[in-house]
């Protein structure tokens, strides 16, 4: 994880090569915890990066920088924790 963008997305590092299509897929961190969802990939070829709409409050989330997060693959989704309901993510956040 590199940073949380101005757009309240993490900016994450891929490892190439990217193989199909990533867009969709959550991310979580090592113990499962689910903090966001890949909105698009940017950046060369050779070295990608997502950007992942944040599903963590904004405070939360700049903890996370740093550390290490994972896919979660299509159809191990029930395998990974959710961030608990009525929490505010980072896009319902007042400016």
């Amino acid at each position: 994880m590199v940073r949380v963008t101005r757009s309240r997305n993490f900016l994450v590092k891929l490892k190439p090569p990217i193989k199909g299509d990533l867009k969709d897929l959550k991310v979580a961190l090592d113990d499962l915890t689910v903090i966001g969802v890949i909105s698009d990939i940017i950046g060369p070829v050779h070295e990608p990066y997502a950007l992942v709409k944040v599903l963590l409050p904004l405070d939360e989330a700049r903890g996370v920088v740093g550390r290490r997060v994972y896919l979660v693959e299509r159809g191990d989704e029930r395998l990974v924790k959710h961030p608990p309901k009525g929490i505010k993510t980072s896009d319902q956040v007042e400016r």
